[in-house]
Parts: structure tokens; C-alpha cells; sequence
């Protein structure tokens, strides 16, 4: 590996001219640096003929995140492993150990992050989903190969701007968004987790839309962990119910519970909690302003049973109409992009 990355840093494979020490403050690799935690592939670790792994971009129940090198074509990348750890972990080595008695459970979840590959595979033209480049299979678990974005999460931007942003630029953000979910939705798929860490905002401006993690999810349900990975605010009533028909109209709610939160910096009340009585405030009332029929949209959109809310994003787009004054700019909001 040397002299194919004698001039990269190994944890975030941007050039380093050799240094032992990588002077990117999101990275900050150095030489003999251990991974945190046990379960993590060290830096320099090939995965197939092809792949290089680096640092770990982020860790969740089901999987962990890494950054990434390609040698056929000499670029970064992302690469996604399959290892929930409720069901394997890793002591020694490479490979990835099951538990005892979780065999099932763990191929189970092995399949759905294989067709959650597939499935994504399919949106290679999508600017606005992140392309999965390829689907391995390598000690003991799966990986996806995927192109690397950089730049913020949503949640990130928003702390990075008082906390709240105008509905201007909240439509601009997400209306790429908007157009993603309707293509997704197009051929029979959902993705079930929108909220502000699941959608990215690049360093060239553009929007990306990551992690349906539907192997996640329908692990959940088939290991009878329903609400283990749902977000509170973000995740509407028919998701904490085993047997909750989902839709569309599951992607409009976290969609419009995102908009609530970049316009008010609050999370909506969590939806089981608004059965018996909807305390939910409207935008307005907190002093936002927007205009009044797109906060009657969003506010639909919002509606804790499903049959009241808008049945697709289309419905929902066609009520949003562009606003005047809606743009995108890293800058600060001071009345210039």
C-alpha cells in the first residue's frame, strides 16, 4: 500500500506529501494511531483487489461508515460494512464474529443491506442520491462501495447558523430533496428516516440525500425492535406500530417535520405523543414567517394521522410552490448570497 498512497494521509486519503501527521482538523490521522473502538477496521486495511479502508466517518447500530480509496480509479470513497452490533462483533482480525444464536437474525439483515445496495444502484443518474458504486462481500459481512461527499450534514449546517434558517432557503435546501424522494417513490421504495443527519450539503452547494437504511429498519421489524432506531419528532405514528401501513405519506411527514425544525429550530412533538391532544405550534405562532399557504401545507404535512396528510410528494411540491427569494449560499444570512 506505500507507494500507492506514499503521498495521502491513510486516514482520509488527501494529499499529505508524507507527513505523519495530517493536518486536516476533520481528520488529524497520525502515525500509530489505533482505531477507537475494537469493532473498526484499521487504516490501510484492503477490502477486495480494489479498496483501501481509512478513518471512520461515523458509526451507528447497524453499521459503520468509512473513508475510502479506490486504486483502479484513484479517488475517494465511502465504504458502508454491514455489522449490526446487537448481532456480530469483531475480536481479532479482519473478520466479523455472529453471536450465539443470532445467525438468522444476522443474514436476514445481510440480505436487506445486499437489495438496499441494489435498490440504490439504480439511481446512478439521481444528482441528488448518492450513488452506490458497488456491493462486496468480505469478512464474514457485505459492504457498500459508494462515491464520497464532502462537505455537511443539515443538522451541522443549521448549528453553523444560529440554529434556524429563513423558509427561503429551507425550500431551496430541500426541494432537491422534494424531487429525489418523488423519483424514489416512482418505482416502489421508501426511505423511511429523513431527517436533518441524513441529508448533506456539499462544499459545491449541491444537496445529497443518504442512508435509507432500509436493511436497518426491516431488521427491526423482523427481530420485533420496532422503535429502536426511530427519531423521535422525525418519525410519524405509523412507525412505532408493528403493524403500521407506511407510504408516501411516511417520507411527507419527515420531510415537513425537517422544514419545521430548519425554520423554527425546535423539533415537532413527537407524533405518539399527539394522539389525545395536538399541541403542535404552528410555525407563525412562534413568530416565522412564511407565507400563510405554504404553513398550511406544512402543517398538513404534519397531520398525525395518515389519511389527513398529503398521500405524495408531488401533492406536497405542488402546494410548496417556489417562494420569491429562495436561494442557497454557504454565507451567512445577511440578506446577500
Amino acid at each position: 500500500m506505500t507507494d500507492i498512497l506514499e503521498n495521502r494521509c491513510p486516514g482520509c486519503f488527501r494529499e499529505n506529501q508524507g507527513k505523519p501527521t495530517c493536518t486536516y482538523q476533520d481528520c488529524g490521522w497520525t502515525v500509530g494511531d489505533q482505531p477507537d473502538s475494537p469493532l473498526y477496521l484499521p487504516p490501510g486495511t484492503l477490502l477486495g483487489d480494489d479498496y483501501v479502508i481509512g478513518k471512520v466517518r461515523g458509526h451507528g447500530g447497524f453499521g459503520i461508515t468509512y473513508r475510502g480509496w479506490s486504486k483502479s480509479i484513484k479517488t475517494r470513497i465511502a465504504i458502508k460494512e454491514f455489522l449490526p452490533d446487537r448481532f456480530a462483533g469483531r475480536t481479532q482480525g479482519p473478520e466479523v464474529n455472529v453471536h450465539t444464536k443470532q445467525k438468522e437474525n444476522f443474514n436476514y439483515g445481510l440480505r436487506k443491506f445486499q437489495e438496499e445496495a441494489e435498490n440504490l444502484a439504480k439511481f446512478q443518474q439521481s444528482p441528488v442520491i448518492v450513488t452506490v458504486l458497488k456491493h462486496l462481500a468480505a469478512n464474514g459481512t457485505g459492504y457498500m462501495i459508494m462515491d464520497f461527499v464532502d462537505g455537511v450534514t443539515l443538522e451541522e449546517y443549521l448549528e453553523e447558523h444560529g440554529n434556524k434558517i429563513s423558509w427561503e432557503r429551507a425550500w431551496a435546501i430541500l426541494s432537491p430533496v422534494m424531487d429525489a424522494l418523488r423519483e424514489v417513490h416512482s418505482v416502489g421504495l421508501l426511505h423511511r428516516d429523513i431527517a436533518p443527519d441524513n441529508i448533506y450539503i456539499t462544499q459545491n452547494k449541491s444537496v445529497k440525500l443518504l442512508d435509507f437504511g432500509s436493511a436497518r429498519r426491516d431488521t427491526d421489524a423482523k427481530t420485533r425492535n420496532v422503535n429502536s432506531t426511530l427519531k423521535p419528532g422525525y418519525a410519524p405514528e405509523e412507525q412505532y406500530r408493528k403493524k403500521g401501513e407506511q407510504g408516501p405519506w411516511t417520507d411527507v411527514y419527515g420531510l415537513c417535520a425537517t422544514f419545521y425544525r430548519c425554520i423554527t429550530g425546535q423539533l415537532p412533538l413527537e407524533s405518539i405523543e399527539r394522539f389525545r391532544r395536538d399541541n403542535l405550534q404552528s410555525p407563525s405562532s412562534l413568530g416565522i414567517k412564511l407565507p400563510k399557504d405554504h404553513e398550511a401545507a406544512l402543517m398538513k404535512g404534519l397531520t398525525v394521522y395518515a389519511e389527513d396528510r398529503w398521500q405524495s410528494i408531488d401533492e406536497l411540491q405542488q402546494a410548496l410552490r417556489k417562494p420569491e427569494g429562495a436561494f442557497f449560499s454557504w454565507g451567512r444570512q445577511t440578506g446577500s448570497v
